[in-house]
């Protein structure tokens, strides 16, 4: 085997460093892409994790409230149980630095933790946690942070606005402008303690919050041998509207919530890999095609089918093992953007993160390399069986580097067929658990498939090309000719091209597609002429309100006709988190903001809700947990089980999580909580709106508030729909820069494997110009068929993503938008590519010395 090594694969490397280094590169690349996704991911469920237990590590049963917490008497009933080593109160909240009026993005969310400061924790604890070494070195007095709102904050915190101890820490509590005073400053990089925590005293928190004799949380370390016991126990004496849950089922409960937009993400990543196996399976089979003699020879001498399969699958393991750990190196890097676009979305639409650092996962850099070199030893497969069932007397006497077949591409073109009707079928299977498999399963066939029919279209192309070129430029009828000649590196150029291109246009088309819903729903919904909400970040990582007097002081102001509020709450619902929120249903079925399906009637509705116990829900949220209009929703609320009745699905685009909208006036009375979340303010008729907009900030202060038009927020919409998308256009440039690889190495190979022909072309008298323009020509014929190929998948998948996968994973309806301006921009942007690609190997052919070329001749 060492000997077959040597002869037929060390050796062809070296002579062909580029090509070999630019499959390094896609490999690389790809392996690199779906690595930092996977580290992004990890890191924002991480960063939710050990929010967790951030006090004490051994915490191993919490009890949590919803809304506005439950009455702190219940820590003294928990802490009396028998098995209860250590019961720590907390409050959970956050706070707005640095925000500015008028800019929804400034500013930065400070996470608050109330803890019990002056009470020590468990003593075995300390040897295990860092946060009581922090707070027991940090020498803070705490007389201080009792009484004069004391705050310990992380050193990158201080760092970043100036603090030290003693100094002032202004923010925003909702609406409220609050002052911290910093008593400590926390070690850098401590362990599970996320810089952006400030720890305040519990009653701090309270004051602050609005909680006062309330609780959010209640830490618990039970004896392991006693936890069913004491889970029971706390479950019987904790209140309505709370629960006794281990740690790790809130960390399952994020990431059952992150799950379908993390999946796209992963299948988006694996499209670049993807296309670097097919650079893979071209570089394998021009060797093949190259060594074909010395395959013969070697056969001839005695080296059996199964050696010479071995040696080119090994051939192909090597690329993926090589590209791999490159990609591993890159993907490291990589990781700190994919981290940072990914959390900010995960911030903008799911729940609050913060990383300060990439989680390196043992398992995720595995799990990348393991998929790199499976792809590249996959790619290598059929190239190295053609290569075992090489003839020795066949190969020995052959000529042509590509043997002439009949037919060629019919044959494979059926099968593609085959592989899209399958495709189609597969359209129509329903999603696993949530999972649209089968969609996923779909957009795989519809590659291949694809990928299949190309050489047929090189063949009629290159027939076609043929034809029209043939008097007028003889560089084109050549460049035409020698793309149906080299047939089976040509169709895989093109086929990594046309991949990468369908990739871009499919996202092109469904982010197109979704922004034009989004607007159009927001032009529906967005219907008041002043919309009103606390200052600070637009995003569901901040949980701000209002005091509930704002509403009727701006009720009461001249040129107010009406105000909406609404108040969203996170809850738990089968094992995943959603939102219920609180809205007067009356106005919002006078007003017509929700859209409703199923022909449910918004007259009815605006007569029969109001007050009742009954629900609508969102269409994300009826395809996630597979309920319908007439269903029970069981919620514990605070005032006890209650039943909600499922009244009618109303279409948004607001979070993928889904959303319960409640009676305000059910949820006021159930929940105990009279918090708004933001106010929509309709204007009597003739107002003016800027001084109505100056009169409602100065009518509330001291609190601080952001009113923005109806023309602000509509724009803020599509800013976080920007900002949600930016890593996917990230991905795509990133598939097409892979592609481009394949089409610089196939060009090179070919002008290396032609250099007989282009000396005897130009001993009959074509220019070192004609040479350089057939190359070009060719190159141009493969971009215009890649980009042709591309935009017709692109399509398909387009129409798979909207009516598919998306239905079956994010359950939203978006309208099919086609934008043709940017197809035909992308079609001529993939062809100047592919010349861009080809004036090196054009370059390199002009400079072919013509007696060296057919000295064998």
């Amino acid at each position: 085997m060492r000997e077959l090594w040597r002869a037929l694969v060390s050796g062809h490397l070296r002579t062909n460093r580029l090509r070999s280094l630019a499959t390094l590169a896609a490999v690389g690349l790809g392996v690199a892409i779906s690595l930092a996704i996977d580290l992004a991911n990890a890191t924002a469920v991480d960063s939710f994790a050990s929010s967790v237990n951030v006090v004490a590590n051994r915490v191993n049963l919490q009890v949590l409230g919803v809304g506005r917490g439950f009455d702190e008497r219940t820590l003294l009933r928990v802490q009396d149980l028998d098995g209860v080593q250590y019961a720590g109160p907390s409050i959970e909240d956050s706070v707005v630095v640095g925000a500015r009026s008028g800019d929804p993005f400034s500013g930065e969310i400070l996470r608050v933790l109330g803890v019990d400061l002056l009470r020590p924790l468990p003593r075995a604890e300390a040897q295990r946690s860092d946060v009581p070494d922090a707070f027991r070195t940090s020498r803070a007095d705490p007389y201080e942070l009792v009484g004069a709102r004391g705050a310990i904050v992380s050193q990158r915190v201080a760092q970043r606005y100036g603090l030290h101890a003693g100094s002032a820490l202004d923010a925003l509590a909702g609406d409220r402008p609050v002052r911290l005073r910093v008593s400590a400053i926390l070690p850098a990089q401590l362990a599970g303690v996320d810089s952006s925590v400030v720890f305040v005293d519990i009653a701090t928190a309270q004051e602050l919050f609005g909680k006062v004799g309330r609780l959010d949380r209640i830490d618990l370390i039970v004896a392991p041998s006693r936890f069913a016991q004491v889970r029971a126990g706390v479950a019987r004496v904790i209140p309505h509207g709370t629960r006794a849950v281990e740690p790790k089922v809130r960390t399952g409960e994020i990431r059952r919530m992150l799950r379908s937009f993390q999946l796209n993400l992963a299948a988006l990543s694996y499209i670049a890999l993807l296309v670097g196996m097919y650079l893979i399976y071209n570089t394998v089979a021009i060797s093949v095609v190259q060594r074909r003699p010395e395959i013969g020879t070697l056969r001839a001498l005695g080296a059996t089918r199964r050696q010479i399969f071995a040696t080119f699958l090994a051939e192909g393991a090597l690329f993926g093992a090589l590209g791999s750990l490159l990609g591993l190196a890159l993907g490291s890097g990589l990781a700190q953007f994919a981290v940072g676009a990914v959390a900010r979305t995960v911030d903008t639409l799911y729940v609050g993160t913060h990383a300060d650092r990439v989680v390196y996962d043992p398992f995720a850099f595995a799990q990348a390399f393991a998929a790199g070199l499976l792809f590249a030893t996959l790619a290598a497969l059929f190239p190295a069986l053609e290569a075992a069932a090489t003839a020795p007397a066949l190969a020995m006497r052959q000529q042509s580097a590509e043997p002439r077949v009949k037919r060629p591409g019919a044959g494979l073109a059926l099968a593609g067929t085959a592989l899209l009707a399958l495709a189609y079928l597969a359209t129509f299977a329903p999603a696993l658990d949530g999972v649209p498999v089968f969609g996923y399963a779909a957009g795989l066939l519809v590659i291949f498939g694809t990928s299949l029919c190309v050489p047929l279209t090189i063949v009629a192309v290159a027939a076609g090309g043929s034809a029209l070129a043939s008097r007028r430029s003889p560089a084109g009828r050549l460049g035409a000719l020698n793309l149906g000649s080299s047939l089976r590196r040509n169709s895989v150029a093109v086929a990594s091209l046309m991949v990468a291109v369908g990739m871009m246009v499919s996202v092109a088309i469904l982010i197109g597609s979704f922004r034009t819903t989004v607007v159009a729903w927001a032009d529906e919904s967005l219907r008041a002429d002043l919309f009103v909400r606390p200052l600070g970040l637009s995003d569901a990582s901040y949980d701000a309100h209002f005091s509930p007097a704002v509403a009727a002081t701006i009720r009461r102001l001249p040129g107010v006709a009406a105000v909406d509020t609404f108040r969203a709450i996170s809850i738990p619902f089968r094992g995943s988190l959603t939102t219920l929120g609180a809205a007067d249903f009356a106005s919002l079925s006078r007003r017509d903001k929700l859209r409703f399906l199923g022909g449910a009637d918004a007259a009815t509705l605006a007569r029969t809700l109001p007050g009742s116990e009954q629900v609508v829900v969102s269409e994300p949220f009826a395809t996630r947990f597979g309920v319908k209009a007439g269903d029970v929703l069981p919620l514990d609320t605070p005032s006890g089980l209650v039943r909600f009745r499922v009244a009618a699905l109303y279409n948004d685009y607001s979070s993928d999580a889904g959303v319960v909208i409640a009676d305000s006036r059910t949820y006021a009375r159930l929940y105990h909580d009279d918090g708004v979340d933001s106010l929509a303010v309709y204007a009597a008729p003739g107002s003016d709106l800027p001084d109505l907009r100056s009169r409602i900030i100065r009518s509330v202060l001291p609190l601080r508030i952001d009113v923005q038009t109806t023309r602000e927020l509509r724009a803020l919409v599509i800013a976080i729909f920007n900002r949600t998308f930016a890593i996917t256009y990230a991905l795509y440039i990133i598939s097409i820069a892979v592609a481009v690889l394949g089409v610089v190495t196939t060009l090179f190979a070919l002008v290396l494997e032609r250099r007989r022909e282009i000396g005897l072309l130009r001993c009959l008298g074509l220019t070192a110009g004609d040479v350089r323009r057939m190359v070009l020509y060719e190159a141009a014929y493969i971009g215009g068929l890649g980009g042709l190929t591309g935009v017709a998948t692109g399509i398909l998948l387009a129409l798979l993503l909207i009516y598919v996968i998306n239905r079956q994973a994010f359950g939203w309806l978006i309208e099919l938008h086609m934008p043709w301006d940017f197809l035909a921009e992308a079609l001529v942007l993939v062809v100047v590519t592919a010349l861009l690609a080809g004036l090196y190997p054009a370059r390199l052919a002009a400079r072919i010395r013509t007696a060296e070329a057919v000295r064998a001749e």
